[in-house]
């Protein structure tokens, strides 16, 4: 079964989403760290998880660019 390609309206929807959610991502990493040391910890993990998220938005919205560019 073939799986059908998004269409240009698709597209520039979820490009949206994407440039919203990174909006988001980048303002919760601009965080200080607490005092505690415990509470660094897990603020620096939840800071990697963020930029894991990011650079797999990053690359989702390069390919979704690329189509909406080969569509025109």
């Amino acid at each position: 079964m073939a799986v059908s390609k998004p269409t240009h309206e698709q597209l520039i929807h979820r490009r949206d989403e994407i440039n919203e959610q990174l909006t988001r991502v980048n303002s919760d990493q601009r965080i200080e760290l607490d005092y505690d040391l415990q509470e660094q910890a897990i603020q620096i993990e939840q800071g990697e998880v963020a930029t894991s998220m990011e650079v797999n938005l990053q690359r989702e919205l390069s390919m979704i660019e690329e189509q909406l560019l080969e569509d025109e």
